[in-house]
């Protein structure tokens, strides 16, 4: 497990927000978009050896633009550390706009030209009116809540419960008929102490918390340095760990896209 100090320091190389590698990932990522153009956020088009050598931000920023619609009430959870890729990413969205932050931590950029709204609070338990939101992103986030994030914060609280609360709350927020799009990085359980690789067990306790709510919708993606990103079968990703592929990221993920159902969490 690596401390907080520590990881602070190694961010540049585990994968930080270095600027030529936010101008890849962006421009695979508008590359992943004009293929999947007018394709459900459940049924992406990957080009040919899509984000090779890169994170799972390709994947999941493409995600993230499928789902969108013009008008959306978008509530992005975990946004005050964003990379700069998603940043280029919020602001090619076409109007009206309508995004609210949600995060523990304090923003470290200018959130005003992104969001209507930046709210520092747990998505544990946010307060915040139910059905507030007719979508929802929670990209790479989940795995964080619960853990140490002393890298990022303070002030946080720690439990194996809480990403499941976090879950809960999210559907609560979604208007009947809304969407939330959940990422983590999958494969084997790692405990690296600011953030689980989630495996199998996990993640389907997980989604139970909230399939009497929600129809989910799962799919899995996972890296090669021949091939880049590609759909995978959950049960051959059993043996992978987080940086497996030494691509300044996960090296496969799990994604949950969920619509509410009229029940109540």
């Amino acid at each position: 497990m690596i401390p907080a100090w520590a990881r602070r320091l190694l961010r540049p190389i585990l994968g930080g927000p270095d600027d030529s590698l936010q101008r890849k990932i962006y421009r695979a990522y508008r590359r992943g978009a004009a293929a999947s153009r007018n394709r459900p956020v459940d049924y992406p088009r990957l080009p040919r050896r899509f984000g090779r050598h890169l994170p799972e931000r390709v994947v999941e920023l493409l995600l993230a633009r499928l789902s969108y619609a013009p008008g959306n009430r978008v509530l992005d959870v975990g946004h005050a550390n964003i990379m700069q890729c998603h940043r280029r990413l919020l602001l090619s969205l076409p109007g009206p706009r309508h995004l609210t932050g949600i995060d523990i931590a304090d923003p470290g950029y200018d959130t005003r030209p992104l969001y209507e709204r930046s709210i520092k609070a747990d998505i544990t338990n946010t307060g915040l009116p139910e059905g507030s939101f007719d979508l929802i992103w929670c990209i790479s986030t989940l795995e964080h809540v619960g853990m140490d994030n002393s890298g990022y914060t303070a002030t946080f609280a720690t439990g194996t419960h809480m990403a499941a609360q976090a879950l809960r709350e999210m559907v609560r927020l979604a208007a009947p008929g809304g969407h939330v799009l959940i990422t983590v990085p999958y494969g084997k359980f790692e405990d690296h102490g600011w953030l689980m690789n989630i495996d199998r067990e996990r993640w389907q306790a997980l989604l139970a918390v909230v399939r009497p709510y929600a129809a989910v919708h799962e799919s899995y993606f996972s890296h090669s340095p021949k091939t880049g990103w590609s759909r995978a079968e959950p049960d051959a990703l059993g043996t992978v760990g987080y940086y497996d592929q030494q691509n300044a990221g996960a090296a496969a993920i799990a994604v949950a896209y969920m619509t509410k159902l009229g029940q109540r969490p």
